[in-house]
């Protein structure tokens, strides 16, 4: 069982993305989402997932801003 975050300001994308996996993929349960980098830093420190899937560009900076404010990197990353 994978935990996975969905980080992403569209909040329509964010519904998809968490229908296709939850259709698709058993495997990966969505324990949280986040609609910014801001956001997405709590969850993730939250959290603790093993999987993200991350947007690129959003409103407070961009998913590599996010990135590069993590100090505690275990997890896997998708880019949407």
């Amino acid at each position: 069982m994978y935990k996975t975050v969905i980080i992403d300001d569209d909040q329509l994308a964010r519904k998809a993305l968490r229908r296709i996996l939850d259709q698709n993929f058993r495997e990966i349960v969505t324990v949280g989402e986040a609609d910014g980098v801001a956001t997405g830093i709590s969850r993730i420190n939250e959290l603790e997932p093993d999987l993200i899937f991350l947007d690129i560009e959003m409103p407070d900076g961009t998913g590599f801003n996010l990135l590069e404010k993590i100090k505690k990197f275990n997890f896997r990353v998708v880019f949407t």
